[in-house]
């Protein structure tokens, strides 16, 4: 699952912290949060054994790599040795089953391209012998440089080449030199690179820009006429402080019989965005709006995504309603979904909503809305504790995000903790979502699909838990999610809870959209969407446009038909333009981290042992949101040899153990920008296990 945040919203293009609230679709979890798992899909590795091929999107990771199945039901293949020089990171290829070294993983061979992920490559220009190559950053074979177009980069210089020339079996990839973005150093260039390495568009094409503009500024009074409005009742909006648009608003009302009346309202983009316009071409193409520290690549143009589209306090805006009635025991009773017109009474932050509930403050907001937020505090916490009930996973753990100062230099990097009105916004996106995906189910729709753990990875989450000393569950082996949940809960508020979580997070799947509901193994739901977040996510768009059809009695045979054809591309292609955009915001976090800690070289720091590897250990700071590596070649004071069954370095002439959990002081060698890595050495005063890490960095003053 995506560790993506909240709903995001758009931010502005600069600004003094980088990263945009949580998504509020789900907490934060997996490759998102999902469904229980379909009867289908629990055979896992087993299906290969009659499988001959599968395809699936290449995820290189150096001299391996994984295709990733798009199949239900189809486990990941790992694949190794000449084959991966036919394919380059990210094209969609098809595979065949090889000999496995491990039975419990499977693993294949490269056979062909089927669709290549990209032409232009982003590398560093390089001259061996006379010729000039491009190395790509991500560590990938170099290009060969067939044609410079009469450009001069220096050597070191970052640039682009368009490929021309595919790779074999024994001929590097070859290209033509298309742009020279400059050093490394350049104010910049370390933005624009990212841009074109992952082809996120900065600029709207001049059709679309004309389209978005042509719209008026304001919702006209005819425009609701046919809707049900909801002017009569408290409705607002629930964000971060820096948010820019706003696409989804909640209401809640007493019930006569008891109970509550939840309204989860999201903005009507499919009302402004129609199929086949350009805006929707360019919108497809983008997939996704994509958050990079200080700045946004949004998925429309600004004119909606902060203006026409964002529901901002005091002005009517067109919505689509999920309006849920929900009995005492927080359970949904009846529901519907409805083309609405809403008018927002207040613009809520997260810091705002939390003083509310802690009885603290009311934010500036009339006595009804404020008893509003104080009653849906209650009924968040219902639901979350029915969903907890029935497998639901829940990983609690901060998020980083970078300061920067007034000329977008990154500072520092914080933890952005979780609070309760986090959550709060969460379940009744959670709820919305589970709603209308159980109501379309008879119709040809887009899911969001979770499938349950590959055995071979929960073969090695279990050897790794038993390293750090954490029991293993009732119903692990049999793929239940309240077992995994468990395990979350059993380290909560122990020194190696972030290490764990992340340990259970490594070892789902990603989520991906797709026609066949195979159910969301996370979220132990049977049934889920995405239908919260059309400004930002083209999967919603197209779950607003089914769900209208479906209210204006249009989704004939036709229209199903038509559906049933386009859903399936326009899945794997969500799917794609996900897993893009959350490569490049992590890719440009781990950047800005490694500038942070480039002015602390030499200090030493107190933290944590993240993961123990057989190239070194990782340790994960307490002051400073970052983690490093302590290479095997820094641990001085002996030679120390990897127990892979405990996940332990172990000192062949002292004996010392180091594991996961432990604390750990270290000093900071290196800060790799090229790598995006931070290099630690490990100081000869390691705490005893048990030991809870010091909340101090001593190398700085306190704060």
């Amino acid at each position: 699952m995506s560790s993506r945040h909240k709903n995001k919203p758009p931010l502005p293009s600069q600004h003094s912290s980088s990263q945009p609230p949580r998504q509020k679709h789900g907490a934060p979890a997996p490759s998102d949060h999902r469904p229980k798992a379909s009867p289908h899909s629990q055979k896992g590795a087993l299906v290969h054994s009659s499988a001959k091929t599968i395809e699936g999107q290449l995820v290189l990771k150096g001299k391996f790599g994984f295709v990733l199945s798009q199949t239900p039901g189809v486990a990941d293949l790992y694949v190794q040795g000449d084959s991966l020089r036919l394919a380059m990171n990210g094209d969609r290829v098809e595979a065949k089953l090889a000999p496995s070294s491990q039975p419990s993983r499977p693993e294949g061979v490269i056979i062909r391209v089927v669709k290549r992920a990209r032409e232009n490559v982003v590398g560093i220009f390089r001259k061996i012998r006379g010729l000039a190559f491009l190395a790509p950053e991500d560590g990938a074979e170099n290009i060969r440089i067939l044609d410079l177009k009469g450009m001069s980069p220096q050597e070191g210089d970052l640039a682009v080449v368009k490929i021309t020339e595919w790779p074999t079996s024994d001929l590097w990839a070859g290209g033509t030199l298309i742009e020279v973005l400059g050093s490394r150093e350049s104010p910049d260039v370390d933005l624009k690179a990212l841009l074109r390495k992952f082809e996120l568009s900065d600029k709207f094409p001049a059709a679309v820009e004309t389209e978005a503009e042509s719209f008026q500024e304001e919702v006209p009074e005819t425009a609701w006429q046919e809707r049900k409005t909801f002017f009569h009742i408290p409705v607002f909006t629930i964000d971060g402080a820096d948010a820019k648009d706003f696409d989804d608003a909640v209401s809640l009302e007493d019930r006569p019989e008891g109970g509550w009346r939840l309204g989860v309202h999201i903005a009507d983009v499919a009302q402004y965005v129609k199929e086949g316009s350009p805006l929707d071409l360019e919108s497809r193409r983008r997939g996704t709006s994509v958050y990079l520290v200080g700045t946004v690549v949004p998925m429309l143009p600004f004119p909606l995504s902060d203006g026409l589209c964002s529901l901002r306090p005091d002005l009517a805006r067109l919505t689509l309603s999920c309006i849920m009635d929900i009995n005492p025991q927080g359970r949904v009773v009846s529901h519907r979904i409805v083309e609405s017109a809403i008018r927002s009474a207040k613009r809520f932050t997260y810091e705002d909503v939390e003083l509310i509930l802690k009885g603290e403050g009311n934010a500036g907001a009339p006595g009804d809305v404020v008893d509003t937020v104080k009653k849906m505090g209650g009924v968040a916490r219902l639901l979350r504790d029915i969903r907890f009930k029935r497998g639901s996973l829940d990983f609690d753990f901060p998020e980083a995000y970078i300061v920067a100062d007034e000329e977008g230099r990154p500072t520092d990097v914080r933890r952005r903790e979780r609070l309760e009105s986090h959550r709060l916004i969460e379940e009744f996106m959670l709820l919305a979502n589970e709603t209308v995906a159980t109501q379309m189910r008879r119709f040809p729709f887009l899911y969001r699909v979770h499938e349950r753990p590959d055995e071979f990875k929960m073969n090695k989450l279990e050897e790794m838990l038993k390293a750090a000393g954490v029991a293993v569950p009732q119903g692990f082996h049999q793929g239940r999610p309240s077992a995994l949940q468990n395990i979350l809960e059993s380290v909560k508020g122990t020194p190696v809870e972030p290490v764990i979580h992340m340990m259970v997070l490594r070892s789902l799947k990603q989520a991906v959209y797709s026609p066949a509901n195979a159910g969301h193994f996370g979220l132990a739901s049977a049934c889920y969407t995405h239908f919260t977040s059309p400004i930002r996510r083209y999967p919603d768009l197209i779950v607003h446009r089914i769900v209208k059809e479906h209210l204006h009695e249009n989704l004939n045979a036709q229209r199903q038909g038509h559906w049933k054809m386009a859903l399936p591309d326009i899945g794997l292609w969500a799917s794609a333009r996900e897993r893009a955009a959350v490569e490049a915001e992590r890719e440009f976090l781990d950047l800005k981290k490694v500038q942070v800690m480039q002015k602390h070289v030499g200090e030493s720091f107190d933290g944590v042992v993240s993961s123990v590897t057989a190239f070194g250990l990782f340790v994960q700071l307490n002051d400073i949101f970052v983690e490093g590596l302590v290479h095997v070649s820094n641990l001085k004071d002996d030679y120390y040899v990897y127990d892979e069954t405990r996940s332990t370095l172990i000192g062949r002439r002292a004996g010392r153990v180091l594991r996961m959990g432990q604390p750990a002081r270290v000093k900071l060698a290196a800060a790799n920008v090229l790598k995006r890595q931070l290099d630690f050495e490990l100081e000869l005063t390691l705490p005893p296990p048990g030991n809870k890490p010091s909340s101090r960095r001593t190398s700085r003053r306190s704060r």
